[in-house]
């Protein structure tokens, strides 16, 4: 029973992180295309930020699978 426990809290600790970090990445792209009056460099900055850190996941998620 504690084993399951074990098991059941990772995966809730696991799903969590993954969800904040779509989250991060999704708020950084959206970021960038927004029509705020930062700076062009930084909302550039925010975007490559943004995808990288999406095709990350994307890319650890594929390598985990195989």
């Amino acid at each position: 029973m504690e084993n399951v426990m074990v098991i059941g809290m990772t995966t809730v600790i696991v799903v969590l992180g993954v969800v904040l970090y779509i989250a991060l990445a999704g708020t950084a792209i959206i970021y960038s295309l927004g029509a705020n009056k930062s700076p062009k460099g930084r909302r550039i900055f925010f975007g490559i930020l943004g995808v990288a850190m999406f095709c990350a996941f994307v890319y650890m998620c594929i390598y985990l699978h195989k």
